[in-house]
């Protein structure tokens, strides 16, 4: 009844250094900074700790790029921007800052917006020629910019907005021909390093979003899955390789080779629910509903104020006719997050399923009081409910 959406990541949720790595370690010019071990304990522990352990690394080596990008992130994540300012305006302020803590706290003095990271981290390359990280960081704002287009492109879509829709897509194609730019150069500079077979991975799945074309479509995401695959190739522990690789698998049709690679996302980051929601979605897809229950379950533990678990959950439960099951996941989502409401959709199409019209009613109103997305089509349902119930 309620089939489960497509697989997709939040490029904000997975980029690398955003959320850090796993990986040997090669020196500040190479793609690693630290051991193993050291690794896996940050994709497998909380935020907090995490944290911690990308603090350490800052302060064991002030000039090393990539561990201040992962701190920063860290804290941008948890909400702690203040606090990150004041700690590296205080470092940028001393005799002995590196170049690496003077362009943090540069970053830091910005809105955030895509054009001024873009002029922090440009400049901050040209200083640094040698070192592919800032071209990296580069290349998630592009990625990240091409993204945000894309979701405003297929809004305008809907909105039945065509001059805003191209414009979008104008401004998503820059964006990627951008990242391209900024990826090539850092390429150049470490053609072996994982983390520029992972960027690769993330454009080329934005590229087949912009698509119009199946077949398009299509070639872009077998090659996302080609430069994810070389990516957990060149290192195996990188996390966000194998999530990127579930996600394009999926795209192209193969659910079976993603849920695969979603297993070793989850087996590397058993803490992270954004992978265990991607890969409950793929076993959905796959029929296997009590194992992407639990999976769903899981994420929603991880994520106490995070609606989408449970919606998913619900939907798992009604797909497999389990309806009361359904009806009390919906509910719990809307507890949690009472701007969720796509649940009171769902609940009403299950209400409706088992000949609870007006109970259904009932549930569709409260979306359309709400000012659901979708009110027009609901109040559509509505219409016809009052008319059976009128027969």
């Amino acid at each position: 009844m309620i089939r489960a959406p497509a697989a997709t990541l939040c490029l904000l949720a997975v980029l690398v250094l955003s959320v850090g790595c796993a990986g040997s370690s090669t020196g500040e010019g190479g793609c690693r900074v630290e051991p193993p071990a050291q690794n896996v304990a940050v994709v497998r522990g909380d935020a907090e700790s995490n944290l911690g352990t990308y603090r350490a690394a800052v302060e064991r080596d002030r000039a090393a790029i990539h561990p201040h990008l992962r701190y920063v992130k860290a804290m941008l994540r948890l909400g702690r921007r203040a606090e990150a300012r004041r700690y590296y305006e205080e470092r940028a302020a001393q005799a002995d800052a590196t170049d690496a803590e003077r362009t943090m706290a540069e970053r830091l003095r910005t809105n955030g917006a895509s054009s001024a990271l873009r002029r922090v981290y440009v400049a901050a390359a040209e200083r640094n020629e040698q070192s592919p990280w800032w071209r990296l960081a580069q290349t998630e704002v592009e990625i990240a910019e091409a993204d945000a287009w894309n979701r405003k492109r297929l809004e305008a879509a809907d909105n039945g907005d065509p001059a805003e829709e191209r414009r979008a897509f104008a401004q998503a194609v820059g964006a990627v021909r951008r990242a391209q730019r900024a990826l090539d150069k850092a390429k150049a500079i470490r053609p072996y390093c994982a983390e520029v077979h992972l960027y690769r991975g993330f454009l080329r799945s934005v590229e087949g979003d912009l698509h119009a074309s199946a077949p398009a479509q299509s070639a872009a995401y077998r090659a996302a899955v080609a430069s994810f695959d070389q990516a957990v190739r060149t290192d195996p522990t990188l996390v966000e390789g194998w999530g990127g690789l579930g996600d394009a698998r999926f795209r192209t049709g193969d659910a079976g080779g993603s849920l695969a690679a979603y297993l070793q996302a989850v087996r590397l980051a058993p803490d992270n629910a954004q992978w265990r929601t991607s890969l409950g979605v793929t076993l959905h897809e796959l029929e296997r509903l009590d194992e992407a229950a639990v999976q769903y379950r899981e994420a929603a533990r991880l994520e106490p104020h995070d609606a989408d678990p449970l919606i998913r959950l619900g939907d798992v439960r009604a797909d497999a006719r389990n309806w009361n099951l359904a009806l009390d996941a919906y509910r719990e989502a809307l507890d949690r997050d009472a701007d969720a409401l796509e649940a009171y959709v769902k609940m009403g199409t299950v209400l409706e399923h088992r000949g609870q019209r007006a109970a259904a009613r009932a549930v569709f109103e409260r979306y359309v009081a709400q000012g659901g997305e979708r009110s027009a089509v609901v109040e559509r349902r509505i219409e016809r409910l009052l008319r059976l119930e009128t027969r």
